[in-house]
């Protein structure tokens, strides 16, 4: 069977009428416009806007000048006309930012760099995205193909190992570093007759594998004559149109479908889990109606954290196996059918692989992959596996047909833990601790809100969080890069902006206020991207950002090495830094230092009711306790020590 990704298209769209939208698309296109002669620069930003990619980040640099000079119309122009650029401190920065525009618009996120310096400084962000199945593609602007017929030595570029003067370079050494490791698709051009068609072909790509691919594109050839005609047979490129199931496997989607169907009717008590992929591939609406249709139990895990409306009344909890609360753990086991949505198999998201653990003996396991899914029975130890499908097709299909009236439902009555007031101690001047805040952040939320979290203490807090509705969370929870979210903030803030509340179901009456974007960075990951706060301030992105100064790396503290002084970094004054970005007139900035209970309390409440500087980049720094955890993470690190030592003695 020949690779199938999924379609995201309207539920009430049948499998066989998909081909024939997609002709009927392309021949109206043909008939109604006239191809002419463009810039090969001007077409790569005419097709990522015919992508929805409105914004692209990165740095310029003199391989990539060719290129950056097609978004303007003028020679005097002062901003792009094309699209919008946003020029960002360092690569690996825009990198993250392109990421946090990605997994906020789900749209592909767009970094451009140059050759070598620009290329490399960026990749760990992009192993980020590839591991995460974040859509983003990196453009470098590489020497000109003049010059690799030369066989020289140029800047940016790193010669031979030996006979560095005798031999030519490897002038593609960052394309046989990335290729098929972090970049599902490359082309490094060299033929401008078929440039149109691969660089359609590499965002197809990107839309079907949901991972980062690169476009190496020759100084030269951004100033070189293409024909357009591909921007009129195929007006757009979306994610939807590159994962149409071929018409082969539309028997497979049909049977798949009837078999979890069937399972459902069956079953007295299913379980669903909501994961990553749901939310990569356009499930999520998708999956919140099938939930509110037939009121499955549901659960969450550490990435699919936010992807299921958390305050739905069969909201169990987040399932992460020997990592989880024990409750939610033996609603599980109470549970005869598993459907795991969007899987995405780690260590972090798994537990350390121990959520098959807590599926019951006479259980059916149902694993809906983007590119297989697997049943197993646990009573019999069968297991049938379907390669080559991706589960959305199965999931838009199922909630169309499903007949809730035959559904025969059986669970036990479950009182709902109900979130209360943070537990202020009577003195006011108490010190602010992690479990503090933990409350305190999550009474700051109101629906609609989005919140980025980096790795970090805070981190742990979020996971037993039952989010109000249509809360976004966005956070590396498996790369898990230090400093990654204070950049991916800018990312979201610019997505926010060119797609107001797309991450809000249309006409949801319980947004009552403004989504606001807020960042939680601790001291140690902000101060390995500070920069990019200057690049928030350019742009007017109004954020709040909650800095936990607690001296360090308290994560790793956690770990080992509590008093070592590998763990410790040089404190900074925040906001004195902060406030040395701007040098405006009126101030787009508002700083805050707290350490109290109380200040802590009354800052919150102005922000929870939006009186709060809306238009600012509110900085809010809380001071911590170095060695202060949130019990969540200390349990955590119990448990990892026990289960050390239990490897120890079996040793």
């Amino acid at each position: 069977m020949a690779p199938v990704l999924g379609d995201v298209v309207h539920s009430d769209t049948s499998l066989s009428d998909l081909n024939e939208h997609s002709n009927k698309m392309t021949i109206s296109s043909l008939i109604t416009s006239t191809p002419n002669r463009i810039p090969f620069g001007k077409y790569i930003f005419r097709r990522l806007q015919s992508c929805g990619t409105k914004s692209v980040f990165g740095v310029p640099g003199d391989y990539n000048l060719n290129l950056l000079e097609q978004m303007y119309d003028e020679e005097d122009s002062i901003t792009p006309n094309e699209i919008q650029w946003i020029g960002c401190c360092n690569e690996l920065n825009a990198a993250y930012a392109a990421d946090g525009y990605s997994r906020y618009t789900n749209k592909i996120g767009c970094l451009i760099t140059t050759y070598g310096v620009g290329e490399l400084s960026a990749i760990n962000g992009i192993a980020g995205a590839f591991t995460e199945n974040v859509k983003l593609l990196h453009i470098v602007g590489v020497v000109s193909q003049d010059k690799m017929k030369s066989g020289r030595n140029f800047h940016h570029l790193i010669p031979n190992k030996e006979n560095a003067n005798l031999q030519a370079p490897n002038y593609q050494i960052c394309k046989d570093m990335i290729d098929n490791k972090i970049s599902c698709s490359t082309k490094f051009l060299d033929n401008i007759a078929t440039a149109c068609d691969d660089f359609d072909d590499l965002l197809r790509d990107i839309f079907k594998n949901s991972k980062p691919g690169f476009l190496f594109i020759p100084e030269e050839f951004s100033n070189l004559m293409v024909s357009d005609a591909n921007l009129f047979l195929v007006p757009k490129i979306t994610l939807e149109d590159s994962i149409i199931p071929s018409p082969i496997s539309y028997d497979s989607i049909d049977r798949l479908t009837q078999i979890t169907k069937d399972l459902i009717y069956q079953s007295k008590r299913p379980a669903i889990i909501g994961d990553i992929l749901v939310d990569r591939f356009g499930g999520t609406t998708i999956l919140n109606e099938l939930i509110q249709n037939t009121g499955i139990w549901n659960f969450s895990t550490i990435m699919g954290k936010s992807i299921i409306n958390e305050a739905n009344e069969n909201y169990i909890g987040l399932f992460s196996g020997d990592d989880g609360k024990q409750e939610v753990n033996d609603k599980i086991r109470q549970c005869d059918l598993i459907l795991h949505f969007g899987i995405d198999t780690n260590e972090v998201n798994s537990g350390v692989y121990t959520l098959e653990n807590y599926y019951p003996k006479n259980a059916k396991i149902i694993e809906f992959h983007s590119n297989y899914i697997k049943i197993k029975d646990n009573s019999t130890s069968r297991v049938d596996l379907y390669k080559n499908l991706n589960f959305i097709h199965v999931l838009k299909r199922l909630n169309k047909i499903l007949d809730t009236s035959k559904l025969l439902f059986d669970y036990p009555y479950i009182s709902k833990n109900i979130q209360t007031e943070c537990s202020d101690d009577e003195k006011s001047n108490k010190v602010i601790t992690q479990d503090y805040i933990k409350d305190a952040i999550l009474k700051l939320l109101n629906p609609g809100d989005i919140l980025l979290c980096d790795t970090g203490t805070f981190q742990f807090s979020v996971r037993d969080y039952q989010l109000p509705p249509q809360v976004k969370y966005i956070s590396q929870s498996f790369y898990l890069s230090i400093g990654m979210a204070l950049p991916a903030s800018l990312g979201v803030g610019i997505g926010m902006k060119d797609y107001p509340n797309i991450h809000i179901k249309p006409d949801d009456s319980i947004i009552k206020t403004q989504p606001k974007l807020i960042l939680c960075e601790g001291d140690g990951a902000a101060q390995m991207t500070i920069q990019e706060i200057s690049t928030l301030i350019r742009y007017k992105i109004p954020i709040s950002i909650f800095l936990w100064n607690n001296d360090g790396y308290t994560i790793e503290r956690a770990i080992r090495g509590p008093t070592r002084d590998y763990n410790d970094i040089q404190p900074w004054n925040w906001t004195m830094l902060i406030k040395s970005f701007e040098t405006n007139i009126k101030s787009f900035i508002k700083t805050y230092k707290v350490t109290e209970q109380q200040e802590f309390k009354n800052l919150l409440t102005k922000i929870k009711q939006n009186n709060f500087n809306e238009d600012s980049l509110n900085f809010i720094e809380v001071q911590l306790g170095r060695l202060d955890v949130p019990h969540i993470l200390q349990d955590f690190m119990d448990r990892m020590k026990k289960r050390a030592t239990a490897k120890a003695l079996s040793d």
